[in-house]
């Protein structure tokens, strides 16, 4: 089977009453007869109704089956959507990924049969989520018990973060080849069951329940599960899993958690223990001790300028030595987002222009944010960020070797835990030139693409810092994973001209999946038509990608490195805001739709 069949089911009349079957289907009437049978006793939860909406994946006589459940409490109002195509096209991994997916109708509102692609709008995924503290220390138990060959479900509690913990499960055994558990069967999974007595299937089974008690984990499987979480949670830039070693002494002195380096990609143990401080008398790091009379208010303000120094390469010697704000490792993986473009393309204008508007607006309804290092940050606002904004001061480009953090905050929706976003900005020569600087290609979750309005039309090669870093993307095997926002930068310049203009007008700090969708297909058409089809290779290829119109400055006239008319920044924010959604900072539903 190499498509995806559809089927519904709803409440019906029946001869003998209300009846609970398919309403709509694209599989043949034997085949939707023969799947009735199998997975009849899944569609459903309690009779009296469930809260929310659950999934159950599963394989049936060689066809692997999604179900969506809705049931509303009370009334004949439960529904069920299936999905159903061979193992290899259906498999665990992309049942997770559909978790928003309801279904597809084609002319006339009939349903169709689907391919991969025809579903990949609706595809989110987990890796941010799932190497969130929450999941991750709960994957522990959940894989010791499946490394054990648990016989019978496993069956933990709900949780809000099943899915994501599903994920982590998913690619822990995914880089399984080789070991002893790589025979294991293929994992299906419940995410909320509430039935006296619910149905049973071979195999490996996990099930979030009712009255389920916490899960402990194995005492014998405990350690291997620990160092493979471990190794999990260090890659996040998705490289494959070293061989399995024996577990000893040193898998346990581990004192804090392990967090990637933006600057060097080494993976450091976030250790609290040797903490430093910026001295700007010395111009250096310096040790930061804090005493043990320290009063809790004065432990709090000493952490809140403190350092932690990477121990990764310093390739150009001990002056090379880079350090990273204490909070940064503090709450969860961290991501990074990193400003792709050719010298003269006015990133780094965007890019301070991006943290001047959250300065003066913030990201908008629902979200806050914060700065993590706040003497950095308030001496990067006083050196470019004010100059810019408020004297319409020109800022200088990036230093070629220059390789470091912008800026780092924590990004909180409400009621949610905090997230740090880390803004990073490189030389566009030392992307195609150094080597320490496409190092953050290995760590970044998220790219920023610019494309510079002044250019369409001289080259229709493009930028070659596009085709670098995406050929590197490529090479290391992450392009397929990353979510990339490109800019139709110095959108001024084009402000007569249609739809460029009418998407100038638009509100920033919008997070609307439909609107993004139709500025995305508004500005890749326009990039067509211009002849700069090699502008667009990031959407094309970047596994989610959206398109923007903004403008850093406001215009682009320039006079003894002033802008003359002034700075006046648009729609800068849509970008970043739309790229912490497809990175899983954000995770509303409107979040889980941005990017296709």
């Amino acid at each position: 089977m190499s498509v995806l069949h559809q089927v519904t089911y709803g409440w019906q009349r029946s001869a003998s009453g209300p009846a609970f079957g398919p309403t709509a289907s694209t599989l043949r009437p034997d085949e939707l007869a023969r799947l009735h049978r199998q997975v009849e006793h899944w569609l459903r939860t309690d009779p009296g109704g469930s809260p929310g909406v659950s999934h159950v994946y599963a394989i049936f006589d060689r066809q692997a089956v999604l179900v969506r459940r809705e049931q509303p409490r009370g009334g004949r109002s439960a529904l069920a959507r299936l999905l159903v195509g061979a193992p290899a096209l259906l498999t665990p991994r992309l049942a997770l990924e559909l978790r928003d997916w309801r279904w597809l109708r084609g002319p006339g509102g009939r349903l169709m049969p689907l391919t991969v692609r025809g579903v990949e709008p609706y595809r989110a995924g987990l890796d941010a989520e799932a190497r969130s503290p929450e999941p991750l220390a709960q994957l522990v138990p959940l894989l010791s018990h499946v490394l054990a060959g648990a016989e019978g479900p496993i069956e933990l509690p709900p949780s809000q973060c099943a899915h994501a913990l599903l994920w982590g499960l998913d690619a822990v055994l995914g880089a399984a080849a080789g070991e002893p558990w790589d025979t294991l069967p293929p994992l299906a999974f419940e995410t909320y069951d509430d039935r006296a007595r619910p149905p049973s299937h071979p195999g490996l089974l996990v099930r979030f329940r009712e009255r389920a008690g916490t899960l402990p984990a194995h005492p014998v499987h405990d350690s291997v599960a620990g160092r493979l979480v471990a190794d999990y949670a260090r890659r996040a830039n998705g490289a494959p899993m070293p061989p399995s070693a024996p577990a000893g002494p040193a898998a346990r002195e581990a004192s804090g958690p392990l967090v990637p380096c933006p600057i060097c990609a080494a993976t450091l143990t976030w250790d609290e223990r040797e903490l430093y401080r910026y001295d700007r008398g010395e111009g250096a790091y310096v040790a930061l001790t804090i005493p043990d009379s320290a009063s809790p208010t004065q432990r709090a303000v000493l952490r809140r300028t403190a350092f932690v120094r990477c121990p990764g390469p310093a390739e150009d010697g001990p002056g090379a030595a880079h350090y990273l704000p204490l909070a940064y490792g503090g709450h969860g993986t961290p991501s990074v987002y990193g400003f792709v473009g050719a010298t003269n393309s006015g990133k780094t204008h965007l890019l301070i222009s991006m943290i001047a508007q959250l300065e003066k607006h913030g990201l908008g309804p629902g979200l806050s944010h914060q700065a993590i290092s706040l003497a950095a940050h308030q001496s990067l606002v006083d050196e470019q960020v004010s100059p810019f904004l408020n004297d319409s001061r020109v800022v200088e480009h990036t230093r070629p070797g220059a390789v470091g953090l912008v800026d780092v905050f924590l990004v909180r929706e409400a009621g949610g835990d905090a997230r740090p976003v880390a803004l990073f900005d490189v030389a566009g020569g030392d992307l195609l030139e150094i080597e320490s600087a496409r190092r953050f290609l290995d760590v970044a979750d998220g790219l920023i693409f610019v494309v510079n309005a002044a250019e369409l039309g001289r080259d229709e090669l493009g930028d070659r810092t596009f085709a670098t870093v995406l050929e590197l993307l490529q090479g290391s095997g992450r392009l397929a994973e990353l979510s990339t926002a490109i800019v139709l930068g110095k959108a001024d310049l084009l402000r007569f001209e249609d739809p460029i203009a009418w998407w100038l007008r638009q509100p920033d700090r919008v997070l609307d999946p439909e609107s993004s969708l139709r500025e995305s297909a508004d500005v890749y058409a326009y990039l067509r038509a211009r002849q700069a089809d090699a502008w667009t290779r990031p959407y094309r290829e970047c596994r989610r990608a959206t398109f923007h119109v903004a403008s850093a400055a406001g215009s682009d006239t320039v006079a003894d490195k002033t802008f003359v008319r002034g700075v006046r920044p648009c729609r800068v924010l849509n970008p970043l805001i739309s790229l912490m959604a497809m990175t899983g900072v954000l995770t509303s539903p409107e979040a889980r739709r941005i990017g296709i």
